[in-house]
């Protein structure tokens, strides 16, 4: 280095953050998004002419571990302001006493952390700070670019929103804290690229392929599940969560980008498929791709790629494991597709929920949603796996006694009510259209051969309505005898808990066989009772009970079957704001909940967490027990750190009742 008095830099973060929407992070230093120009100013003491002798330098832009123009990560710019062939430009020009040097990132840049060098000559470089670079929704020549304002302020901006569970019968909406913005989400987020398999075993070609928004959007479906790498979440599915969290838990991503951070990259235990899709969303925002959380009902589970899924009945009843889901959740990403033929632009479908390997690691995606409604089952990446979630036929079997296979009528239709959260509105949005053509579709066609093949009876499981947890209550099965003669029936019922992935809770199972003769046109209405004292072991880890109903007609033999998911209506969570919220001010809520249940609940707690409300965390506060038909109460107060629009997350937890689940939206005033 030449002797030369100190160069005085000023990164101008908080002017630079402002103007490349990246203030929202609240970080002390130079956080911007490529293809948008950004200032710093430089100044030094005794010298006479900086911008004539600035003229003449050269800058370079560096990232990853070891840079160099070769690989493309390096970069060098003359300071006249031209374009150079790395599609960077810098220029320079007086402000003031001091040069503003301004930088322009090419809209393809590689994004991740840089170091800027100052070249004034071949023996004095100086290094002029640090900046992290991000994709740019904002920015028409790249290739995350999101044109409307109300989609770009909802699937990028906005740090808060709803998931939608349950099952077809019955949706409902789970608020989710992703906090993209939040401090240190962004630094575990470049830290999940930095310990992925791919920049493990090659840094360089890593590096060097972090400008592509598909190629980062996979590397994080691998890297969001921990089954081949450092990854974020281990997943577990039998109801034994000793060592972790029960992922009903969970109301937030913050918390656990953070631990897996703060622990040396250790897995955080446990996440399921609403927690791993929604961690994703917020990694994947926070690097600036517009992302959204979709909900598929009915998804199927097709592990051996032939688009059908098998269900063997035996005299015992339903099989222990379901591969139909009530509900499944992965992420969309929007973003052009230059690899692939034109018109599957827009959003891609990535899956970190470890299910299948794909090229020899539990990932799934990014897949055009295009590709999947036209069928493409070639189409990069994954889309076989992903067309039969919302698309595989159901194939029921009837094992008899000798082992014979006979076939059942069942009328199970993949791919219902695939859901996301509204444009600026707390409602679902449909957004089955997107995967599945409405005219002729599967649905259409399989609805069509039910009605053709199945002429003789009419066999359905009515709608209970609305059940509270703790209420006995009837479910009828209701078969109706549509043939001109008189028909001999058995009917075997079953009744248990299931969770959203079809695995069976047999803690409380019931179940009846009958048999019943049927005259011509008559109508037989058969009631399942459940009770309270039976279904309550189930509480706690499955609030809905699947009723199946299998049908043998016994003069032909023909079997049939119905099912129906009935949920278990948690008690109502109410929540009330005290005062005006405001910026740096204690604000509280009020919480109350009724137990519904005619036993006392135990290890009683509420929790509530937000986005600039409660740093990343869930607030807590324990209530020792709560009595049968008695109110708990609590007050829990938080400070917020941001004005605007925003949802406070609650949860009450019992022992017996599970995680209860509600939301509310603030409007916090500076």
């Amino acid at each position: 280095m030449g002797e030369r008095a100190v160069l005085d830099v000023d990164l101008q973060w908080e002017r630079n953050n402002e103007d490349h929407h990246t203030d929202v992070f609240h970080e002390d230093r130079l956080i911007v998004r490529r293809g948008q120009p950004f200032v710093i100013t430089l100044s030094r003491k005794f010298e006479g002419n900086l911008l004539q002798t600035l003229s003449k330098a050269k800058l370079t832009a560096q990232t990853g571990p070891h840079p160099s123009v070769s690989s493309g990560t390096q970069v060098s710019m003359d300071l006249n302001g031209e374009k150079q062939d790395s599609g960077w430009s810098a220029s320079v020009s007086l402000s003031g006493k001091a040069v503003s040097l301004t930088i322009c990132p090419a809209p393809n840049a590689l994004i991740g952390k840089y170091i800027l060098v100052l070249s004034e000559s071949s023996n004095h470089k100086t290094a002029l700070g640090k900046f992290v670079l991000l994709f740019n929704p904002w920015c028409p020549d790249d290739t995350v670019y999101m044109e409307e304002k109300e989609q770009r302020d909802e699937y990028l901006l906005s740090q808060d929103g709803l998931i939608f569970c349950g099952n077809c019968n019955n949706i409902s909406a789970m608020a989710w804290n992703f906090g993209q913005f939040e401090s240190g989400i962004l630094k575990a987020s470049l830290e999940i690229l930095d310990q992925s398999l791919e920049h493990r075993n090659d840094p360089g070609k890593d590096c060097r392929q972090r400008n592509d928004p598909i190629y980062v959007t996979r590397v994080l479906s691998a890297m969001i599940n921990a089954n081949d790498d450092n990854g974020v979440l281990w997943g577990r599915w039998n109801g034994n969560y000793s060592g972790g969290v029960e992922p009903s838990k969970w109301t937030g991503s913050v918390k656990i980008l953070r631990q897996w951070h703060d622990s040396k990259c250790k897995p955080v235990k446990f996440g399921q498929c609403w927690v791993f899709a929604a961690v994703g969303c917020t990694v994947a925002r926070a690097f600036g791709i517009p992302c959204r959380v979709i909900t598929n009902f009915e998804s199927a589970h097709d592990s051996n790629g032939d688009l059908k899924i098998e269900r063997v009945l035996t005299e015992d009843g339903p099989p222990m494991k379901d591969s139909v889901w009530n509900f499944h959740c992965w992420v969309e990403s929007w973003m052009k597709r230059p690899d692939l033929k034109p018109g599957y632009d827009g959003w891609q479908v990535s899956d970190p929920t470890p299910q299948e390997q794909s090229e020899g690691v539990m990932r799934c995606g990014p897949v055009p949603v295009k590709a999947i409604k036209e069928g493409d089952l070639t189409c990069k990446y994954d889309a076989a796996f992903v067309y039969a979630e919302v698309n595989a036929d159901v194939v029921t079997k009837y094992r008899t006694r000798n082992g014979i296979l006979e076939d059942v009528l069942s009328k199970d239709q993949i791919g219902q009510n695939i859901s996301t959260k509204s444009i600026g509105k707390d409602t679902r949005e449909d957004v089955t259209h997107l995967y599945k053509y409405r005219e002729g579709s599967k649905e259409e066609r399989e609805s069509y051969m039910n009605a053709q093949v199945c002429q003789e009876f009419d066999l359905s499981i009515e709608d209970p309505g609305d059940v509270l947890k703790g209420s006995d209550f009837v479910s009828y099965i209701r078969v109706a005898n549509k043939s001109s003669v008189k028909k001999m029936i058995q009917l075997q019922v079953s009744s248990g808990g299931v969770l959203h992935n079809g695995l069976l809770d047999n803690s409380a199972p019931q179940s009846y066989t009958g048999e019943h003769f049927l005259s011509r046109g008559e109508v037989l209405k058969v009631p399942m009772e459940h009770l309270y004292m039976r279904y309550s072991a189930l509480l706690g880890t499955s609030s809905q009970l699947l009723v199946s109903v299998l049908l043998t007609d016994e003069s032909t033999m023909a079997r049939m079957m119905e099912k129906r998911t009935i949920t278990l209506q948690d008690p109502k969570l109410n929540i009330q704001i005290v005062g005006q919220p405001r910026v740096g001010k204690e604000s509280c809520v009020k919480l109350s909940v009724k137990n519904p249940l005619p036993e006392n609940l135990s290890d009683c707690w509420f929790g509530v967490e937000g986005a600039n409300l409660t740093n990343g965390q869930m607030l807590t506060q324990r209530i020792s027990y709560v009595g049968s038909g008695k109110e708990a109460k609590t007050r829990i107060c938080f400070t917020p750190i941001q004005s605007g629009p925003c949802k406070l997350m609650v949860t009450f937890y019992s022992k017996k009742l599970g995680y209860v689940k509600a939301y509310t939206n603030l409007n916090v005033s500076m």
